[in-house]
């Protein structure tokens, strides 16, 4: 068996003892280890290196970065054709950290994470689709896009919201109304451990949705301050869905997007839904 680990280098100082930790646990585990490091300076690197993995005969992905990392590797997965024929593990080693969060992995705890990356069970999770793009985690709009190279932090994204005329319509329903931000979840963190409910889950073939409404910002300060503790950020107004699926049509732009990462171009409507494929991902 051939296990391949992917390192996105942004913020791995100390990759090279991270290195020789995933070697010892792959070999500990039986496993025959592989590895690959993404060049920030060549667009295709990643997609380079996972056919690489691929061509190797490679049966497990293990990611050793953030959220943005594990979604871009899911999306090339899909694309090749390879996303129901390999396993994923996620070392937590990017901004944020948000779905190895929910798996109760911390990058205080690295040995930990690559411990189970090795010697851990691969089960089944969904995934989301906002239009063609696959979410592990969430998906959404609300702030406005995040200048080059830089990421709003919580209260600079509370600053950045607009105010938006939104009509959703599924199955059984439809909502219309003024909104500063509208999150489909299939994991429950963001922005770092924020979250509306610690219940929603990617097992369930459900999307949980909330939609935040114009209110006075002020009032939305504790909230977030509250979130930064542990305690779900949310309150009366605050309007939670759970669905398979959803459409989302708005009244001016808005920029979509998917697991943290930047949004591709401006929208006005936006479907989501559960996909029928599932991710197989190693869980504690």
């Amino acid at each position: 068996m051939t296990i391949f680990f992917l390192f996105n280098p942004s913020r791995v100082k100390n990759r090279w003892d991270w290195r020789e930790m995933a070697a010892r646990h792959a070999k500990k585990a039986g496993w025959t280890s592989r590895f690959g490091e993404v060049d920030r300076n060549q667009p295709h690197s990643m997609s380079r290196l996972l056919d690489q993995a691929f061509e190797e005969g490679c049966s497990r992905i293990v990611i050793v970065g953030g959220d943005g990392s594990f979604h871009r590797a899911l999306n090339l997965a899909y694309q090749k054709k390879r996303l129901t024929s390999v396993e994923f593990a996620i070392i937590p080693a990017g901004t944020c950290n948000d779905f190895a969060r929910f798996l109760g992995l911390r990058r205080r705890r690295i040995e930990q994470a690559f411990r189970l990356a090795c010697a851990g069970k691969a089960q089944p999770m969904d995934l989301g689709m906002m239009d063609s793009e696959i979410f592990l985690n969430n998906a959404g709009f609300g702030r406005r896009p995040v200048p080059s190279g830089k990421r709003w932090k919580s209260f600079q994204a509370l600053r950045a919201f607009r105010p938006t005329a939104v009509r959703m319509r599924w199955e059984k329903g439809s909502i219309e109304g003024v909104f500063y931000m509208v999150m489909v979840c299939n994991a429950p963190y963001f922005s770092g451990g924020l979250h509306f409910s610690k219940q929603v889950s990617p097992r369930d073939n459900l999307l949980d949705v909330y939609l935040l409404p114009a209110i006075p910002k002020w009032r939305l300060l504790p909230l977030l301050a509250l979130g930064h503790l542990g305690r779900p950020t949310r309150f009366k107004r605050l309007i939670a869905l759970r669905v398979p699926s959803l459409e989302l049509k708005t009244g001016s732009d808005v920029w979509p997007q998917a697991d943290g990462e930047p949004p591709a171009k401006a929208a006005r409507r936006v479907n989501f839904s559960v996909m029928a494929e599932k991710a197989m991902i190693v869980v504690p």
